[in-house]
């Protein structure tokens, strides 16, 4: 009986660790260290708070997400795959590819390489999502 509960705990564990790791999005990262996974990254041009869709339908709707304070992140980055980016649509056509960028009140500075950054006004941007 003990064995069968062992082997039933690695096996849900196993399977709790292969959905954590395959899901692949954006990573928020706090300002107190805590990070935040999720698929779907909006802005509310009303209060400024960010909303991460962190689960979703097959319909791709929010099942759930996380309401955050842009003052709260630190910076967002894709997954760690080398094929993830981050998609910002800017107003107009335009559209940049990265893996991280960092909010600054109503600019986000958009990391393109090891060593450029750009500026956005957050009222340039169309839509910011996750590409793979």
């Amino acid at each position: 009986m003990t064995l069968l509960n062992i082997a039933a705990i690695l096996t849900l564990s196993i399977c709790v660790v292969a959905q954590d790791a395959a899901q692949s999005g954006f990573v928020i990262s706090l300002k107190n260290g805590s990070t935040i996974k999720g698929r779907t990254l909006s802005r509310d041009d009303q209060t400024g708070k960010l909303r991460l869709a962190m689960t979703e339908t097959g319909a791709g709707e929010a099942r759930s997400y996380a309401v955050i304070s842009p003052e709260d992140a630190s910076d967002i980055r894709s997954s760690s795959s080398a094929t993830d980016s981050i998609k910002i649509n800017l107003k107009g056509g335009s559209q940049i590819k990265c893996k991280e960028f960092a909010l600054n009140g109503d600019t986000v500075t958009v990391k393109l390489g090891s060593a450029s950054r750009i500026e956005v006004q957050w009222s340039e941007i169309e839509s910011i999502s996750f590409a793979q």
